[in-house]
C-alpha cells in the first residue's frame, strides 16, 4: 500500500469523525434528547475527543517510524465501524421495519407532502425493494469484518452508501441521519481509494495480506479489538431484533392504536358540541403514526400539528398536547390551549377520550377509518 502523508491525513480526518459518529451513537440512547446542552457536550466531546485521540495516534507512529501502522488503523477502524452502521440499518429493513410511512402522508394531497414523505412513501411502498436494500447493507456489511474480503464488501457498498447520500441530500432527511450518511460514504470511498494500487490486480485475487510487518503481540491486540467490535456488532443485531419481536406492553398497546381517527360526536362540560370551521383547539382527525414521534392531527380549521401522546395503559390516563415544534426529533414545545388530560378507552374502532381541556370537560368520540391502513408484512 502506498499512501502518502496527505492521503493518510484524510483518512485519519475520516477515521476520527467515524469514531465521533460511533461514540455519539452508544451515547445518545443512554443520555436522551430531553437535555440539549447535554447533547451538544456530549457531541462536542466526542468530536473533539477523537480528533486529539487520533492526532497522538499518528504523531507516536511518526515519531517511531511506524507510518505503515496509520494506514492499518485508518482502514481497521474504518471498515468496522462501516461494517457496524451497515449491519444495524439493514436489521429493520430486512425485518421491513425501516420504511414506515406516514398514515397522515396518505391522506394528504400531494403538493402537501413534504419531500422526505414521498422518500419514506416511495421506498417503504414496496416491500421487494426495502428487503434488497436490507440484504445490500446486511450482508456486506458483515464481510467487512473478514480482512480479505473488505475490498469487495467496499466496492458493493458504494452504490448503496452513495443513495443513501443521495437521499439524504437532497430529501432533507433530518437528525444525525445525513452526517451519518456523509461520513460513511466518505469511509467507503477511502477504503477503496486506500488500494488504489491495486485495483488493476483486484479481479485476480482479493486477498489484501498488506500488514505483516506487525509483531504479534500487536497482532494479539487487534485481534482482541476486532473480537470486541464483532461482540458489539452481535449485541446491537440482538437489540435490533428484541425490539422488533420482544415488543413491550405499553408499545403493544400503542400498536393497537396505529390508525387513522376522525371526530363523530363531542361533548363539551356535558352538552353536545359541534365546533366550528374556525375551531383551533378541537382535534378533528388523528393520525397515530407506526412511530408516535410523526403523530399529526387536523383541527377544525384544517390546521395540521404535530402532537405528542403520553398514555399508561394501567390506569388508562392520556394526555394529549399539539408540539408547536414540529414532528420528528427535535424537543417538545408544549401547546397550553391544545393540552388535554384524562382517561381514555379503545373499543375495536371507537376511540372515546375524556378529560379536562383549559378549563372545559370534554368527551371526544373517535372512529378509525379503516379505508387508511399502516403498512403490513407478509411476515
Amino acid at each position: 500500500m502506498t499512501l502518502n502523508k496527505t492521503e493518510q491525513n484524510v483518512g485519519l480526518t475520516i477515521t476520527a469523525l467515524a469514531t465521533a459518529l460511533i461514540l455519539l451513537y452508544i451515547a445518545f440512547p443512554i443520555i436522551g434528547t430531553n437535555n440539549e446542552i447535554l447533547m451538544i457536550a456530549t457531541l462536542l466531546t466526542c468530536v473533539i475527543g477523537s480528533f486529539i485521540f487520533w492526532i497522538l495516534v499518528a504523531l507516536y507512529f511518526r515519531k517511531n517510524g511506524k507510518v505503515e501502522m496509520i494506514n492499518y488503523l485508518n482502514i481497521g477502524v474504518q471498515r468496522y465501524i462501516l461494517g457496524m452502521l451497515m449491519i444495524f440499518y439493514g436489521v429493520p429493513k430486512l425485518l421491513g421495519t425501516f420504511f414506515d410511512y406516514q398514515l397522515f402522508a396518505l391522506d394528504s394531497k400531494l403538493s402537501n407532502v413534504t419531500e422526505f414523505q414521498l422518500a419514506w412513501f416511495f421506498y417503504g411502498k414496496n416491500k421487494w425493494l426495502e428487503l434488497f436494500s436490507g440484504i445490500m447493507e446486511f450482508i456486506p456489511g458483515i464481510f467487512l469484518f473478514i480482512r480479505k474480503r473488505y475490498y469487495l464488501s467496499s466496492l458493493v457498498l458504494l452504490p448503496v452508501t452513495s443513495q443513501v447520500f443521495i437521499l439524504n441530500f437532497f430529501f432533507k432527511i433530518g437528525g444525525i441521519t445525513f452526517p451519518a450518511a456523509s461520513i460513511l460514504l466518505a469511509c467507503n470511498l477511502y477504503l477503496i481509494y486506500s488500494q488504489k494500487d491495486k485495483i488493476i490486480q483486484f479481479f485476480k485475487s482479493l486477498n489484501f495480506e498488506i500488514f505483516d510487518a506487525i509483531t504479534q503481540n500487536g497482532k494479539t491486540f487487534f485481534k482482541l479489538l476486532k473480537g470486541l467490535g464483532i461482540a458489539l456488532v452481535i449485541i446491537s443485531t440482538f437489540l435490533r431484533l428484541k425490539s422488533s419481536f420482544g415488543t413491550s406492553t405499553d408499545t403493544i398497546n400503542y400498536q393497537k392504536m396505529v390508525g387513522v381517527y376522525s371526530l363523530q360526536t363531542m361533548l363539551k362540560n356535558g352538552t353536545t358540541y359541534n365546533p366550528t370551521t374556525n375551531d383551533s383547539t378541537i382535534y378533528k382527525t388523528l393520525y397515530f403514526e407506526k412511530q408516535d414521534r410523526w403523530n399529526m392531527l387536523r383541527r377544525f380549521n384544517n390546521k395540521t400539528s404535530a402532537f405528542v401522546m403520553k398514555l399508561n395503559k394501567n390506569d388508562n390516563s392520556i394526555k394529549l398536547f399539539i408540539n408547536t415544534n414540529g414532528a420528528g426529533d427535535e424537543k417538545d414545545i408544549l401547546d397550553s390551549t391544545t393540552v388535554i388530560i384524562g382517561s381514555y378507552k379503545l373499543d375495536n374502532d371507537k376511540l372515546i377520550i375524556k378529560g379536562l381541556q383549559v378549563k372545559d370537560t370534554i368527551e371526544l368520540n373517535y372512529l378509525r377509518n379503516n379505508e387508511i391502513e399502516p403498512k403490513k408484512w407478509f411476515w
